[in-house]
């Protein structure tokens, strides 16, 4: 038998005798009872105990049990809960009026032992069926998440694959042109990738992407710059907010690292490993489009792999569209 869940319930009632009679009432059903002896006092034990079940008197000093619980569903930050009126003025004004500030139920005083115990049953499986709710939302709600990160997400690497890369640099683009900020990318590629797979197999470059990704990865430090898989062992950075020089530092730094990659026990190659990168650098303007900004990091790309690798070339775009490295 599933264990019953223990409600906390705050109780608001001016009057001494009712309040003892109904946390009795409460306790014997197995749950807790925060107190509050005036409207004011039970809007703030509301906010700072969040109970599964309210029980409010309908006249109360300071604030009417009826303004009591407009202020709660006013509050959109908590989840809904059960309000239950006390009054001894069960007619059709008084019960019309409870419902319309959100009220769900009401309690004749003086309040039967058996019909308060009913009330709190029910309660108790509403609040039983919310938090299985919850719970599935939540579920939900991870699940969907894990689908949207597998769609943009390359599976061998975990770096971001082609179809976020062509989504950030449009957003990126479109962000510059408004802030008149340089955006730059690098396109990396790794040498003699081809041999160490011919030489090595399929799974010795399958670690050495890996591996990269990491080492390229770590020399991000911001949130907004981002590292995607292009395809085969190509990679892009995009690097919002950034000029070329600063870009050109970072590829240079990674070119360093990567011949490191070599020696390093952790992650030793059996092939020697370089990068040769491509970059680009411009303030968004409506001279070029983000697609031509991509293609002129891939001619610098082309150029360093031209002249003998290892190397990062910089694509310096002019009026003319021309690219002097």
């Amino acid at each position: 038998m599933a264990k019953q869940i223990t409600m906390k319930v705050l109780l608001a009632e001016d009057s001494l005798t009712m309040m003892l009679t109904a946390s009795k009432i409460i306790k014997n059903s197995g749950h807790e009872v925060i107190r509050a002896r005036d409207g004011k006092e039970a809007l703030s034990l509301y906010l700072s105990e969040k109970p599964d079940l309210v029980l409010l008197d309908v006249e109360m000093p300071k604030l009417s049990g009826f303004e009591v619980a407009e202020k709660i569903r006013a509050d959109k930050t908590n989840k809904w809960i059960p309000i239950i009126f006390l009054t001894g003025f069960a007619d059709d004004e008084n019960l019309s009026r409870g419902i319309e500030v959100g009220g769900d139920d009401y309690l004749a005083k003086p309040v039967s032992q058996v019909v308060l115990n009913a009330k709190l049953n029910a309660m108790q499986r509403i609040s039983e069926m919310q938090n299985k709710l919850i719970d599935l939302t939540n579920e939900l709600s991870e699940t969907n998440n894990k689908l949207q990160n597998s769609v943009i997400t390359d599976p061998l690497t975990g770096a971001n694959n082609r179809l976020y890369l062509d989504e950030c640099i449009k957003n990126e683009w479109f962000r510059g042109m408004r802030d008149k900020s340089e955006l730059s990318l690098l396109i990396l590629d790794v040498d003699n990738f081809k041999t160490l797979n011919d030489t090595n197999g399929h799974q010795a470059g399958d670690a050495c992407l890996i591996d990269l990704v990491k080492l390229f990865g770590s020399h991000l430090r911001r949130s907004s710059d981002v590292l995607c898989r292009y395809g085969g062992d190509e990679f892009v950075i995009v690097l919002p907010n950034t000029p070329a020089s600063d870009a050109l530092q970072i590829g240079e730094n990674i070119r360093t690292s990567t011949i490191k990659y070599n020696d390093e026990s952790e992650m030793k190659s059996p092939v020697a490993i370089s990068v040769s990168i491509g970059c680009s650098s411009c303030i968004p303007d409506n001279s070029i489009s983000f697609d031509e900004f991509l293609a002129y990091a891939d001619k610098a790309l082309y150029k360093a792999k031209a002249t003998g690798r290892n190397c990062v070339v910089n694509a310096e775009i002019t009026a003319h569209k021309t690219i002097a490295a």
